[in-house]
C-alpha cells in the first residue's frame, strides 16, 4: 500500500510541477515580447545610440532567457523580473542623453556660425547677422533639430557657395524651412502623447479621485477610487479606452459630488430649523441603512420627551417621524417645522406619504412618519 501510494503522490507532484512550468512559461513569454517591442521602439524612435552599450546587453540578456525559457522557466522568469527596469528606464535615458547632445550640437553650430561671421564680415556682414538672429529667433528647439541637416545644406549655400547675395532671400529660403520643422514637430509631440497617455490618464484619475476624497463620504469616495483602479487593470494598454471610461466616471462622480452638496445642504437646513422651533438637536449622523444605501439622520427632541427625526438620503429622500406626542400636538410640530424649511432655507418636501400614524390619543402618542422627495427651491 505504502509503495502504491507513494508513486500516486509522485505523479500528482510531477503534474503540478508541470503545470507550474507552463504558467510561469507562458507569463515570462508574455513579458519578453513587451520587453522586445519596447526595444524595437527605441530602435523606431532613433534612441538606441545614445545607450548603445546598455541596449546590446540588455537585447542579449533577453535572447538568453528566451532561450532559457523551454529548459528552466523558474529561472527565466527570476532573470526577466531583473531586465525589466532595466529595459524600461532606457527611453527616458536615451531621451536625456540626445537631448543634452543636440543641444550640445546646438550651441557648438551657433559658435561655429559666429566665428565664420567675423571672417567674413566684410563681403556679406548683413547676412551673417540675420542668419544668426533668426537661428536664435527660432524658440521650438524640437523644430529646429529636426531640420538641422536642411539648415547645414542652406549654410552650405550660403557661406561657401555664396549662391545667397540679398538678405531677403535668405529669410525666405529660412522661413520655409522653419515651417517644415513646426510641421515635423507637430507630429513628433502627437508621437511623444500617444506614448505617454496613459501616464497622462493615470495623472488625470488621481486628479478626479483627489477632489472625490474631499467632497465625498469616505465610502464613496473609495467605491470610486476602486473603479478607477479597475480601468487601469481592465486594459492597461488602450489608453484611449482608458480615457473615455475615466471622463465617464468622473462625470458619475461629478453628479454623486452635487447630489452630496445638496443633501449637506439640506442637513444643515433641518439641522438649524429644529433647532429655532425649540428642539434640542443631536449631531447628524452618518449611517449605512438596510438597503446598503448612506443616509443622514438628524434626531431631536423637547423637555416633555416629544421626539422627531429625519434621514435623509443621497436620492433627494427623506423619511421624517414625529413621535411621543399627546393627540393632535404633533401636527402642531409638523406644521410649524416643515413650512420653516421651504420658507427660510427653500427645502420643499413633496409627494409626502404617511406610513404610519396613531390619530388616537389612547396611548398618548402620535407617530406620522411620511416618506418624501426633497427638492432645492430656486
Amino acid at each position: 500500500m505504502s509503495q502504491i501510494h507513494d508513486a500516486r503522490y509522485r505523479l500528482e507532484r510531477e503534474h503540478r510541477q508541470k503545470i507550474a512550468e507552463e504558467r510561469v512559461r507562458n507569463t515570462t513569454s508574455s513579458f519578453i515580447d513587451r520587453y522586445q517591442n519596447e526595444l524595437a521602439s527605441l530602435q523606431e524612435q532613433g534612441l538606441v545610440e545614445f545607450v548603445q552599450v546598455r541596449y546590446d546587453g540588455c537585447l542579449s540578456e533577453l535572447m538568453q532567457i528566451r532561450a532559457e525559457l523551454d529548459s528552466n522557466p523558474f529561472n527565466a522568469r527570476e532573470r526577466s523580473k531583473s531586465l525589466g527596469n532595466e529595459i524600461y528606464s532606457l527611453r527616458n535615458m536615451a531621451r536625456q542623453i540626445k537631448q543634452q547632445v543636440e543641444e550640445a550640437q546646438y550651441q557648438n553650430y551657433l559658435k561655429e556660425l559666429e566665428a565664420r561671421a567675423e571672417v567674413e564680415k566684410q563681403r556679406e556682414v548683413a547676412i551673417s547677422v540675420a542668419w544668426t538672429q533668426e537661428l536664435r529667433n527660432w524658440t521650438d528647439k524640437l523644430s529646429l533639430n529636426l531640420m538641422l541637416k536642411e539648415i547645414k545644406a542652406l549654410e552650405q549655400q550660403v557661406f561657401s557657395e555664396k549662391s545667397v547675395k540679398k538678405e531677403g532671400d535668405l529669410l525666405a529660403k529660412l522661413h520655409k524651412l522653419k515651417l517644415q520643422g513646426l510641421e515635423k514637430a507637430a507630429e513628433h509631440r502627437v508621437l511623444v502623447e500617444r506614448l505617454s497617455q496613459s501616464s497622462t490618464n493615470r495623472d488625470f484619475a488621481n486628479a478626479i479621485a483627489e477632489v472625490v476624497s474631499t467632497s465625498l463620504p469616505t465610502d464613496q469616495a473609495q467605491v470610486i477610487s476602486e473603479q478607477f483602479d479597475t480601468i487601469f487593470s481592465d486594459n492597461p494598454e488602450d489608453a484611449i479606452a482608458q480615457l473615455q471610461k475615466i471622463e465617464q466616471l468622473s462625470d458619475q462622480a461629478d453628479k454623486q459630488i452635487e447630489d452630496e452638496a445638496i443633501r449637506k445642504e439640506t442637513v444643515k437646513a433641518i439641522f438649524n430649523t429644529l433647532k429655532t422651533t425649540g428642539f434640542a438637536v443631536q449631531k447628524p449622523k452618518l449611517v449605512i441603512n438596510k438597503e446598503g444605501k448612506s443616509e443622514v439622520v438628524i434626531a431631536a427632541s423637547r423637555p416633555a420627551g416629544n421626539r422627531a427625526q429625519f434621514e435623509i438620503r443621497l436620492d433627494g429622500s427623506c423619511t421624517y417621524k414625529f413621535e411621543n406626542y399627546k393627540g393632535q400636538t404633533c401636527k402642531k410640530d409638523i406644521e410649524q417645522v416643515l413650512p420653516k424649511l421651504s420658507e427660510i432655507y427653500g427645502v420643499d418636501l413633496s409627494d409626502s406619504r404617511v406610513l404610519w400614524s396613531n390619530p388616537d390619543d389612547e396611548d398618548a402618542e402620535m407617530k406620522p412618519i411620511p416618506s418624501q422627495t426633497m427638492n432645492s427651491k430656486g
